[in-house]
């Protein structure tokens, strides 16, 4: 019988050639990153974290609606529920329209 070692030492790291490199290398990994500023996400990561929470449902209520001009009245929808824009604060503590009248 071979004798197995009982050894619970953790093994050496083969990925780096110098084993404090990898300690540094998998501190630096697990360390807390800040979030990505708005300018350094990926465009798929923005799209979803700024546009599409305001354009969908901007989307759906024209789609609903049915409006002569779409465009303008999506505009006008956009405008009035920008969660960005000055009356942000405003429309947080009253509640929102459910669907904005544009005049054709």
């Amino acid at each position: 019988m071979a004798a197995e070692s009982t050894d619970d030492r953790p093994k050496e790291s083969q990925a780096y050639p110098n084993p404090r490199e990898g300690l540094a290398a998998e501190k630096l990994a697990m360390q807390e990153r800040p979030p990505l500023d708005m300018h350094d996400m990926p465009l798929r990561q923005y799209l979803d974290t700024y546009v599409v929470p305001t354009l969908l449902p901007g989307m759906n209520a024209c789609a609903e609606e049915r409006p002569e001009n779409p465009v303008e009245w999506l505009a006008y929808y956009l405008l009035k529920n920008n969660p960005m824009g000055p009356n942000a604060a405003k429309t947080k503590a009253e509640k929102k329209p459910d669907s904005p009248q544009v005049e054709a």
